[in-house]
């Protein structure tokens, strides 16, 4: 039997794990579901592994969901997300383990976020 060593990680060394995951896959920024409507701040991640996106549901709930197939030939994938306070908070807590790449656009739309 296989054995998962990611459940024996303290939380904070499972938060560094998630953040590093979240930095290559992952996005975040300003979205809306329309032309002229509120855009609001989100966070996401999606991948074959459902197990990956349950362990972002555990750490810091939002949503959990299997997302269309596009073609039957194609693995499932799995899709976490957050949005509004819920997902600022994400992404404060995961910011500093990511690449500063991503911390420069993050304090990009914070600021976008704050001048509203």
């Amino acid at each position: 039997m296989l054995k998962n060593s990611y459940e024996n990680l303290s939380k904070k060394n499972k938060l560094i794990w998630l953040s590093g995951l979240f930095d290559g896959e992952g996005s975040f920024g300003l979205w809306s579901k329309g032309i002229g409507r509120k855009r609001v701040f989100a966070a996401t991640i999606e991948c074959a592994d459902e197990d990956v996106i349950q362990r972002f549901f555990d750490m810091f709930g939002g949503a959990k969901f299997k997302t269309k197939k596009k073609d039957k030939r194609f693995k499932q994938l799995w899709r976490w997300r957050a949005q509004g306070e819920r997902a600022y908070d994400c992404v404060e807590k995961m910011i500093e383990y990511m690449s500063l790449r991503r911390q420069e656009k993050y304090h990009v739309v914070k600021s976008d976020i704050i001048s509203r």
